[in-house]
């Protein structure tokens, strides 16, 4: 049997909150690239509720380093970094050690935009580092050099302004996988 892992690294949006099935876009991922390629996809998901770029930094290297039989590593962080809001500087260094590590772990980073937002009170404010975050991936990925997966409006898949169900985070599964089979 071929099979093929792929690391993902973020927050709630990763781990699949308010998934209404309990899966996530990781789950959905890999049954997407499994019936596309013929080949089994694991998709090891490395998602926690309410992190932010920061506390990803401090774990990431050693998720990394303990699943070297994958060649991907997906990034999609920086929505519990709006709350505060992290620094551009910050966020943009997080991101930076990240993906570096990604890379000196033989790894191909590819690095997700952040979805919109609507309305909910804890991300009210500064919504728009949405998009400051967001400008800040697309910089860097020409200096460091990373594929930048384009999230596109998915609002009306939002069931609290902030997170998806099922069907948005299959919508988010197919976008990566485009990219994916476009490495190839």
């Amino acid at each position: 049997m071929i099979w093929n892992e792929i690391v993902c690294l973020g927050d709630s949006l990763t781990y699949g909150a308010r998934d209404e099935y309990g899966r996530s876009y990781p789950a959905e991922l890999g049954k997407i690239l499994s019936e596309k390629t013929g080949e089994f996809y694991i998709c090891h998901n490395y998602g926690i509720n309410g992190e932010t770029s920061s506390d990803l930094l401090r774990r990431s290297w050693n998720i990394l380093k303990s699943n070297k039989s994958s060649k991907i590593a997906i990034l999609m962080i920086g929505t519990n970094d709006t709350k505060k809001p992290t620094p551009i500087n910050v966020y943009r260094d997080n991101i930076r050690q990240i993906v570096m590590s990604i890379k000196a772990n033989g790894m191909t980073p590819i690095v997700s935009t952040l979805p919109d937002l609507t309305f909910s009170p804890y991300y009210q404010k500064n919504r728009d580092m949405v998009d400051k975050y967001s400008d800040c991936l697309r910089n860097m990925s020409r200096e460091y050099d990373f594929k930048v997966c384009e999230m596109p409006k998915l609002s009306e898949y939002l069931i609290d302004g902030v997170h998806f169900g099922n069907a948005g985070y299959t919508e988010m599964a197919k976008v990566f996988a485009k990219e994916i089979l476009d490495l190839k």
